[in-house]
């Protein structure tokens, strides 16, 4: 793979210590997923990222929530943000590769949040087969 081509980006937020409205008004988005964690008062949010031109959704996901972000770890309202692009990896495939541009990394790393690449094996057999 040699086109950043994700089938999958997410915004994971853990150790989010805020109710859902108040997080969601800040990052000026709209959490898919909101539950406790382990922690009393700590919370795991979510927030999907568009991946029909991913590049652009990264950039305009750091720009809208990066500062907030940023500001969250800081004062501890937040404790953890990661972006994981989530790549597939065929059955019979022997290596793959992607890569992210430096800008769009660099757009999100300066706020503080970590990225994670996930990669899953994936059947590609025709549906034909069965």
């Amino acid at each position: 793979m040699s086109t950043f081509e994700p089938f999958a980006v997410v915004l994971r937020l853990s150790g989010l210590t805020i109710p859902q409205n108040e997080a969601e008004t800040a990052l000026k988005q709209l959490l898919v997923r909101h539950e406790p964690e382990d922690a009393e008062g700590s919370f795991y949010g979510q927030i999907d990222v568009p991946v029909s031109n991913p590049i652009r959704a990264i950039l305009d996901l750091a720009d809208r929530s990066g500062p907030t972000i940023e500001a969250m770890l800081s004062d501890r309202r937040l404790g953890r943000a990661v972006l994981d692009i989530a790549f597939d990896y065929p059955e019979h495939g022997e290596s793959m590769s992607a890569r992210i541009p430096a800008h769009a990394a660099a757009a999100i790393a300066k706020h503080g949040i970590d990225i994670e690449f996930s990669v899953y094996l994936t059947d590609v057999e025709d549906d034909d087969d069965y």
